[in-house]
């Protein structure tokens, strides 16, 4: 699964495009950074 990105992490732009590897990986056209997204689960309700 990918997420969809809105913006990099580092510059802020938005021409991201998903990268093959590794898995989760995507880059910024822009300030050419690389970096890769991991989804963290939400904590279950009532758990605090």
């Amino acid at each position: 699964m990918r997420l969809a990105l809105q913006y990099c992490p580092y510059c802020g732009e938005q021409d991201l495009r998903p990268r093959e590897e590794p898995d989760g990986a995507w880059e910024c056209a822009d300030c050419r950074s690389t970096f890769v997204v991991t989804p963290v689960p939400a904590p279950a309700r009532g758990s605090a």
